[in-house]
This record gives structure tokens, sequence and C-alpha cells, in this order.
């Protein structure tokens, strides 16, 4: 809405330019020059978005046909929201306290993620752990003195295995740690918990966030 609202100001400009004759006639040519690359730079954006868009869709009807075939398919969460397609991994299929073991539940789980990713080589994955509010266990704080290491192990630990494991591209991939900061279950219930502690990944084209060689 907001792109389409540019475009018809740009064209609403040009025209009242056109009837007011309020410029020489070079200065309203350059006016229609610059107009015009403004709207094929604004067609272009919103086609590139739309392509995006409708990629992401296949990417995630990908995803769930592949963790469909699973046992743990309850267990892991896909949304598309945009441009971006997410994948929660929650804590009944991902990690628990401070075990950072790559389970045999999750495994699977992972090969059917790569496998999806595969076809869509144009994007990147943003791998992000958190926590609940319950903090590292104590025996644990001298390795992770905060619950933002603790989710930044749990994501690396994902990163770690579709690298070294499962063979994807290193320069896909990222860490995030969110910590307990940005928590999407109530932490009153068990469920909830279940949420916070999940690992995410974010799949998106590099260009909508940073390019890979930045």
């Amino acid at each position: 809405m907001r792109t389409t609202m540019r475009i018809a100001l740009l064209l609403a400009v040009a025209a009242s330019a056109a009837l007011l004759g309020c410029a020489p006639c070079s200065d309203y040519k350059q006016l229609v020059a610059e107009r015009d690359g403004s709207l094929l730079s604004l067609q272009n954006e919103i086609a590139a978005r739309e392509a995006t868009i409708a990629e992401g869709r296949q990417l995630a009807a990908g995803l769930r046909e592949q963790i469909a075939q699973l046992e743990a398919e309850k267990a892991v969460l896909i949304e598309q929201n945009g441009e971006v397609v997410s994948v929660a991994l929650t804590e009944e299929l991902a990690f628990s306290g401070a075990n950072l073991g790559i389970g045999d539940k999750l495994k699977p789980t992972l090969a059917a993620i790569k496998d999806a990713c595969d076809k869509y080589p144009g994007w990147d994955i943003h791998v992000a752990g958190g926590t609940d509010d319950n903090g590292v266990p104590g025996d644990y704080r001298e390795i992770w003195p905060t619950s933002w290491e603790l989710a930044a192990a749990r994501a690396a630990a994902v990163v770690r295995y579709l690298i070294n494991d499962l063979d994807m591209e290193a320069a896909r991939l990222a860490v995030v740690s969110y910590g307990a900061a940005r928590p999407v279950g109530d932490n009153t219930t068990a469920e909830g918990r279940a949420l916070n502690n999940a690992v995410r990944l974010t799949l998106h084209k590099p260009e909508r966030l940073w390019s890979r060689n930045q």
C-alpha cells in the first residue's frame, strides 16, 4: 500500500506540472525522466518482493511436506510472514536445560530442513536460540554466565550440526541469541516455557537484511 501511494504521488506531481505549465520545457522533461526512473525502480522493487514472497511460499510448502513425514511433526512450527519463513524447533524436539546434544528426534528434522533449503540456495538461515526465565542452572554458570550465552550455544549446536554433519554451506548460516529477552510464550506455563526454549530458524533472502559480501 505504501509503495502504491508513492507511485500515485509521482504521477500526480508530473500531471500537475504539465497542466499548470509551472516549469520550462527542459525542466519538465527532466521531471518526467526522473519520474519514469522512480516508477521503474518502484516497479522493480515490487516485482522482486512479490517474487520473493511467492518463492517463500513454495519453500514453506516444501518444508511442511518434508516435516510431515517425520514423527516429530507436531514439535516443528512453520510460518511465513511476508518475505520471511520461520521454523521453530520446540523444547520437546530441541533443547531442555543445559543439554546441547543433537538428539535422535532432532537429527531427521534438521536433515529435512536442509533438504528443503537446498532447493533454494539463494536463501540464508538465521538460527536463533532463546530461553525461558529460569536462568542458567547453577552448575553450568561457569560455562554460560547468563541466558544469552546458553541461548547462543543452543543455536550454535544446530548450526554446527548443519555444517559438519549435513554439509550445509557455512556462508548461508548465522547464529543469533535472544536469551530470555524475547519470550513468545507464557513463562508461567509448561507450554509457554517450551516455546521460549525453542530454537528458531529464520529463512530469508540475504539482500533483504544484509549482503553476504558486506
